[in-house]
């Protein structure tokens, strides 16, 4: 079988580059070795947003007497198990139908790089050929296990394996406090989960802005988690029923029993399917090395979304996905984002885009910084979060949008607008002059920018002042 492209691997960066490739006219494969969508619409982004979701509701119906709401809600695991999984096959399913209706052809298959033209695709005893003038490597990414800590998917797990038990347990320990840990503490510990939370570095969400990580660990705090940051596992035995974990940390070492560990350290490309015995470079970690139009060192091989490197994003690899198809049909195109949002779904939530205050300054910027706490946003109180702020950061010579950092509820929805803001390059004074709806949270963006310039509104004045 001959095609103009084959794409490997039908996750965000794949499926969106085998639909553009077909939407230009291109006779397109897509292979996939196990479901339509990746990692992200079957174990990881869809289904962790879906239980953040159940288990804030469950969380607010509980503490809703406070705003005169009585309840005793009981948290139902299967119900929403089963509420999940028909989210994300809504989703699997619409991937298959934009597949079939712009003329994608899928198949289903582990594929190898035979050569940098031909694939050959193995399912069970079935083998199949390819021939392609162009491939788009997407496999995406595995997480990382621990040699002390080796999954076994019922007591040591990882992500994924978090959705396929029928009871939760009382007690989980969490290695890792980058997003995937501190979402699932979050949302985990609303339930009834007794949550330990372990991070070797000194703070959580390590590379974050420090004062939203002490935001994130005094709401956890609150939640009951137990955090340990500057900690490790030092390995765990098996006691009856519990797993007998010790903790290695500044004031020397801590047991305790937990019913299972959740491994939430990172991850690793996927990119062993016979790329470097054909030539194509990769880094120190796997990685696919790749130029601005997504092309590998071999020409006519492509890579995009995890494969060729962090952040391990699906936005970022949407965005690569449809790049490395543009260039793939002879579009001068090229990947280069000043602005990639990194949002942590937890509670509070945090969004960082752009270069952080310090960061700017490291770099030289004379900057500006505009803040806004949410303790004044009328949307955060009516929605009985009040914590968290918002800041922007601008650099002082050309008023431009530069960086913003968000703490609290519903600042997800505001990455957009910030990644606009700097991708733009928005003269702060726009963003400011920009009519924003009121009671919203997105309020809070305008009126950071306007302190920023030293005219703030619903906050007293600074010293702070810059464009008249």
């Amino acid at each position: 079988m001959s095609y103009k492209a084959v794409v490997i691997g039908a996750g965000p960066a794949g499926y969106v580059a085998a639909l553009r490739l077909a939407q230009l006219g291109l006779k397109t494969a897509l292979v996939e070795k196990h479901l339509l969508g990746g990692e992200c619409t079957n174990y990881g982004c869809i289904p962790t947003k879906a239980l953040i979701e159940s288990t804030d509701l469950f969380w607010r119906a509980k503490r809703g007497g406070e705003i005169g709401v009585h309840a005793e809600p009981e948290y139902d695991l299967r119900a929403f198990k089963a509420w999940k999984e028909k989210i994300v096959s809504q989703l699997r399913g619409g991937i298959g139908f934009l597949c079939q209706q712009n003329g994608v052809e899928v198949f289903e298959g582990e594929a190898f790089l035979k050569s940098q033209r031909k694939i050959v695709v193995k399912k069970d005893c079935e083998r199949m050929e390819f021939e392609a003038e162009n491939v788009v490597v997407a496999t995406g990414s595995t997480a990382i296990q621990l040699p002390n800590m080796p999954f076994d998917g019922k007591s040591v797990v990882s992500s994924r394996e978090m959705f396929t038990f029928d009871s939760l347990p009382e007690s989980l320990l969490i290695v890792g406090g980058g997003a995937v840990g501190v979402e699932f503490a979050s949302a985990l510990s609303k339930v009834g989960v007794q949550v330990y939370l372990v991070e070797m570095m000194p703070q959580l969400l390590p590379g974050f802005d420090k004062e939203a990580a002490r935001y994130l660990l005094r709401s956890l705090t609150k939640l009951g988690v137990r955090v340990y940051t500057g900690s490790t596992v030092l390995g765990y035995n098996v006691v009856g029923r519990l797993l007998e974990a010790r903790i290695g940390k500044a004031g020397g070492e801590e047991v305790f029993r937990v019913e299972r560990i959740l491994v939430a350290v990172g991850r690793r490309p996927y990119s062993s399917i016979g790329l470097k015995e054909i030539g194509v470079a990769l880094d120190g970690k796997g990685h696919v090395t790749v130029d601005g139009k997504m092309e590998t060192n071999v020409a006519g091989v492509y890579g995009a979304g995890d494969v060729v490197g962090p952040p391990y994003l699906a936005h970022k690899a949407f965005k690569q996905g449809l790049v490395a198809a543009e260039a793939i049909a002879g579009k001068d195109v090229r990947y280069g984002f000043r602005a990639v949002p990194n949002v942590v779904f937890s509670d509070p939530e945090i969004v960082s885009v752009g270069l952080s205050e310090d960061d700017a300054r490291r770099l030289g910027f004379d900057v500006l910084v505009g803040r806004f706490p949410l303790q004044a946003n009328a949307r955060a109180l009516t929605e009985d979060s009040p914590e968290g702020f918002l800041k922007i950061v601008v650099e002082k010579g050309s008023l431009k949008v530069v960086g913003v950092l968000m703490v609290g509820v519903k600042v997800s929805e505001l990455a957009g607008e910030a990644a606009m803001a700097i991708e733009l390059g928005l003269n702060v004074k726009d963003v400011a002059l920009t009519m924003h709806p009121h009671p919203t949270v997105s309020e809070a963006f305008m009126e950071a920018a306007g302190e920023a310039l030293g005219k703030p509104v619903h906050t007293l004045k600074r010293k702070q002042e810059a464009g008249g």
